[in-house]
């Protein structure tokens, strides 16, 4: 019996070692997006000033967030985010990941294919220093859902992860929904799963 729970235990840590990477904890000394920002474009010090303090998660009197940050493919993304939409498929992922980035064309297809069911994939670049080389990654890969770094709400829930790609899903509250997903799944894994919580938020 004991070799048996060895033999599943090894199992078990060569599967998370072949879909996910490990990766340290997002601590507040990570990249802004203002840090993003002074990479591709030079900009003053006080509107990096700016953009640091807009990225911050607020809670309001009635529960809700607020908070804007850049996004890595040029836009921002709020609060609006969540209350547009019935799902929001939040997706923690490195460049130097291989699963990662192994199912990124996946993701992209999903989030083509499901907009207009109320679901956005919302991707959160973890623990990589190489801005400028993710946006090209993200150029090449038709990354069209926001790639934002790890502050504000993505950020507050970013503690702990120790692994990536590590996902969750949210409601148009912002509620998490259902348990966070370490490592790297197919399209179909995906697609079954992002149709089951559909249906739990509908």
């Amino acid at each position: 019996m004991k070799k048996l729970t060895w033999i599943l235990a090894v199992l078990m840590a060569t599967t998370l070692l072949l879909s996910a990477c490990t990766v340290a904890p997002a601590t507040a000394g990570n990249a802004t997006a203002a840090d993003a920002a002074a990479t591709t474009q030079a900009a003053s010090p006080s509107d990096a000033t700016d953009a640091a303090a807009d990225a911050t998660a607020t809670p309001q009197s009635d529960g809700s967030l607020s908070f804007s940050i850049d996004t890595l493919n040029g836009g921002t993304l709020d609060e609006s985010v969540f209350s547009d939409h019935k799902l929001v498929m939040v997706n923690y992922w490195a460049t130097w990941c291989g699963p990662c980035v192994g199912e990124i064309p996946d993701l992209v297809k999903i989030n083509n294919e499901y907009a207009d069911k109320g679901f956005i994939i919302v991707g959160v670049l973890t623990g990589d220093d190489d801005i400028k080389g993710a946006q090209t990654y993200m150029e090449s890969e038709n990354m069209t859902y926001p790639v934002v770094l790890p502050e504000a709400f993505f950020g507050d829930q970013a503690a702990g992860i120790y692994a990536i790609p590590t996902t969750m899903f949210f409601d148009s509250t912002g509620k998490q929904v259902g348990d966070t997903i370490v490592g790297a799944m197919s399209y179909d894994d995906w697609a079954s799963t992002i149709d089951e919580k559909l249906e739990q938020v509908s």
